[in-house]
């Protein structure tokens, strides 16, 4: 019995220690690392261009990688553990992406960005000069990161990134450009200052100016004031018809936030008077009698001046409460209406069009001009509304500036692609590339929205024997954007 009994100890204690060692050896087994991608090479090309992939943690067999970029899966051709070589799938639209590999369950995606070029560059200057509506806008960078002043900078980026439209102020000071002389009129500086006339001739063909006259309409507008007016916005249009004459550039000479001239101080509370209402409403119409007799005398072709107001409290006008919409728009012959829309943006698709229709239905007819007159100014939300969090960045003001489009407006222009905001000492983040120059998600989904809708139009262009129509086009981007 003893006997028995130290043995089944014995048995028990050999069990014992099989299942407590099998057990250690089964949660010893090697956990599978996620593949890491370092780098790959080269950094650009078309379908077909072949890549190299250098990291860790690869399959070994090209069947064990699963290779994937902007959405579409390609075939290794090589494979160690250490580098992949795939080459550029079909069916891949041109534009900036991650490249990512899966490796069983576990995948990671590039740091790195790949430019995909379309086989055929697109050089139709029709194509080219295609008013694809969605833009961005350069006033008083808070930073900068080349040797240019920021003017230059900022505009190559904006140029780089696939735009042809560009928004600026006619202020140096709002660039950081020193050592110029004061010039004397707004002409004198487009004209002769180095940086205003590289950025006036690079290939942009939709310029957005905040080119503001000085005058101070707020206690009446004296002729000496409309004078000095009407001689600056003049010559300005005479001077961009002529030296941009067969450009097919278009020029708008508009302003920053109409309403807040109109009410003091910034106080939404007060009450302009009648003085201060008329002396706005013969200010706009000195500035576009101005454009419309330079466009009569100045003999020009391919290429055309507007004027614009700009309003920004519309949701107050609405209610009743005397803002420029409502009670100096309709008493003008402006060309066009920028909304700064940051009080209606977040409203529903509905809400935002009655907004929107209800500038429309203040605009005074200018039957000259076709289509729909008013665009969208400014509109964004800033990252340090999201916690900085770029995927909610990306998608608020993705939807946002798709409500404009379902909309129908000509120009929707995102403050802006360098942050101008700091608070507390930090960046607010009204941007596309930031102070790190870090481009974030949005000014890739601008950049790869521009070519794909450049592709499209040529290729509307080629079907079709003509460029599409802005229904047409609108109603292709707003399922594209």
């Amino acid at each position: 019995m003893i006997i028995k009994t130290i043995k089944l100890i014995v048995l028990l204690t050999i069990l014992y220690s099989c299942l407590f060692s099998c057990g250690q050896k089964e949660n010893q087994l090697p956990v599978a690392d996620a593949p890491v991608i370092s780098s790959f090479t080269p950094s650009s090309g078309s379908e077909g261009t072949s890549i190299t992939i250098l990291g860790s943690n690869f399959g070994s067999t090209i069947n064990s990688n699963i290779i994937t970029i902007g959405g579409v899966n390609a075939i290794a051709v090589s494979a160690t553990s250490t580098q992949l070589g795939f080459n550029i799938p079909a069916g891949v639209v041109p534009g900036e992406y991650r490249i990512s590999v899966k490796v069983g369950n576990l995948s990671s995606a590039s740091n790195q960005m790949f430019t995909l070029k379309s086989k055929t560059e697109i050089t139709d200057p029709e194509v080219l000069n295609y008013n694809y509506a969605i833009g961005t806008q350069i006033i008083g960078p808070s930073y900068g990161h080349t040797a240019d002043d920021r003017l230059i900078e900022t505009a190559k980026a904006t140029l780089n990134m696939g735009s042809n439209i560009l928004k600026i102020t006619l202020a140096p000071g709002s660039y950081n450009i020193t050592g110029r002389p004061s010039y004397a009129s707004l002409t004198s500086l487009v004209r002769d200052d180095p940086s205003f006339r590289q950025v006036f001739d690079m290939p942009f063909n939709y310029y957005f100016l905040w080119a503001r006259s000085h005058s101070n309409w707020k206690d009446g507008y004296s002729a000496a004031e409309r004078s000095d007016d009407s001689t600056q916005i003049a010559e300005l249009t005479s001077y961009l018809l002529t030296k941009y004459n067969n450009s097919g550039k278009q020029f708008f000479l508009g302003h920053w936030e109409g309403d807040w001239y109109l009410l003091d101080n910034y106080d939404a509370n007060y009450i302009p008077s009648d003085e201060r209402i008329n002396g706005m409403k013969q200010w706009y119409i000195a500035r576009q009698n101005a454009v419309d007799q330079a466009l009569k005398n100045t003999p020009h072709s391919k290429v055309d001046v507007f004027t614009y107001a700009e309003v920004n409290r519309v949701v107050d006008g609405m209610a009743g409460k005397k803002r420029v919409v409502n009670y100096v728009l309709p008493y003008t012959n402006v060309d066009y209406v920028s909304y700064s829309s940051y009080d209606a943006q977040s409203l529903s698709q509905s809400e935002y069009n009655q907004v929107l229709n209800y500038i429309e239905g203040n605009l005074p007819k200018r039957d000259h001009i076709k289509g729909k007159r008013v665009f969208i100014g400014e509109m964004g939300r800033s990252a340090m509304d999201f916690s900085f969090s770029k995927t909610q960045h990306e998608s608020v003001n993705r939807e946002n500036i798709r409500k404009a489009l379902v909309w129908g407006a000509p120009f929707v222009l995102y403050w802006e692609m360098y942050n101008n905001e700091i608070k507390d000492g930090i960046q607010r983040g009204f941007w596309l590339i930031d102070d790190k120059n870090e481009k974030w998600p949005l000014y890739y989904t601008f950049s790869n929205f521009y070519t794909k809708a450049k592709s499209w139009v040529a290729g509307q262009k080629q079907t079709l024997k003509r460029l599409p129509t802005r229904e047409e086009y609108l109603s292709w981007a707003t399922g594209n954007f």
